[in-house]
């Protein structure tokens, strides 16, 4: 038994003491180099074999998606700034012809609105008017490439809370003649 016992015990500090995978040696400073030649050679070979594939991305990224005029975005911020501004003929107690009045909102690159402004007689010289007008100034829509953009709304003042767009959004490049 003490036979037994023996020879598992040399046989078991044979295997754990065995061959390593490693050099029996410390590594000289030309060999560390060489070895770090080979894996910047190899790490180079891989950029080279992708770089085709980073030159020439497919799809949009954010910053392509924030040039252009977003169309849906600006929509969405006119008809909240519309329903604050319908709200208007409830909050001003001064008396006021009830009708529609033709509102143009012209956006900078920025996304902020640059000028707005009012159809007679709900003038900027008028309670409503200026009630009307400072709701519609605190549009933001995000920032975009490009020339400024005007939207033409109707806001309706007569109590019925109908208000809709007119027109679509005009770049200020074509309206101007050259």
């Amino acid at each position: 038994m003490q036979r037994v016992a023996l020879s598992a015990l040399v046989l078991g500090l044979m295997t754990a003491c065995g061959p390593s995978m490693e050099a029996d040696h410390v590594k000289t400073p030309d060999e560390l180099i060489a070895e770090q030649e080979q894996a910047g050679a190899e790490q180079m070979k891989n950029q080279q074999q992708n770089k085709e594939s980073y030159d020439d991305p497919h799809g949009t990224t954010d910053e392509d998606t924030r040039r252009g005029w977003d169309a849906k975005q600006g929509d969405i911020e006119m008809n909240r700034a519309v329903h604050s501004a319908v709200c208007c003929d409830d909050a001003i107690t001064e008396k006021f012809t009830k009708g529609r009045a033709t509102v143009a909102v012209t956006f900078g690159n920025d996304g902020h609105v640059k000028s707005t402004t009012i159809s007679e007689p709900y003038g900027e010289g008028t309670a409503i008017g200026k009630c009307v007008l400072r709701a519609l100034n605190a549009i933001i829509v995000p920032a975009y490439q490009g020339s400024e953009v005007t939207l033409n709304w109707e806001v309706d003042l007569t109590g019925k809370k109908k208000s809709a767009q007119v027109g679509g959004p005009t770049p200020e490049a074509e309206k101007k003649p050259e």
